[in-house]
């Protein structure tokens, strides 16, 4: 976790926004219900902003807020124009219209207490997970197996649609409140 944490620091969190990301993104566009967009967005896990750009094309979102456990990835965030702040995971989660997860689960000490306060706070939640047993150097953190993932978000987000591309799951979540 340190390593990761060292790498982060000074390299951010996408050095290059990859090929596999790039089909992700593309992927992401052609099956995003349209009711996920134009929403307030919050991606829990921004990083240095560089992905949470590509998202707000993709979401077209109406307030975009961007949270990162790093405060020198928050800064190049608001660098990139995302309105950024600095909160841990782990510990608390902010409220919100949309909730934006993409590949920050696998970083987590307590993913299922974050799952919990996400949905207890959002009624759309989108996640985007890498899955283990793929060779991604790239991908730093602890990745779950395809059926652990699985079993976590259906222990949790009730009727999740769910979809693969490439190494990655990608979930919509909506609250039966919403």
């Amino acid at each position: 976790m340190k390593i990761e944490r060292l790498a982060y620091l000074f390299l951010g969190n996408n050095v290059i926004i990859g090929l596999h990301i790039r089909k992700q993104l593309k992927f992401l566009k052609e099956i995003v219900p349209p009711h996920f967009q134009k929403r307030q967005m919050d991606d829990l896990g921004c990083g240095d902003g560089k992905v949470t750009v590509l998202l707000k094309e993709i979401f077209l979102p109406t307030r975009l807020r961007g949270y990162d456990i790093n405060p020198s990835l928050v800064r190049r965030a608001k660098n990139r124009g995302v309105e950024a702040e600095v909160k841990n995971l782990d510990e608390d989660v902010p409220s919100g219209e949309l909730a934006i997860l993409w590949g920050v689960l696998h970083h987590l000490q307590d993913r299922e207490g974050c799952l919990k306060r996400v949905k207890a706070n959002y009624p759309l939640i989108f996640i985007r997970e890498p899955i283990k047993g793929n060779i991604d150097l790239l991908e730093l953190g602890s990745r779950l197996k395809r059926e652990e993932m699985e079993r976590l978000i259906k222990k949790h987000l009730a009727n999740p649609q769910i979809f693969y591309c490439g190494n990655s799951i990608f979930v919509f979540y909506v609250s039966p409140t919403a």
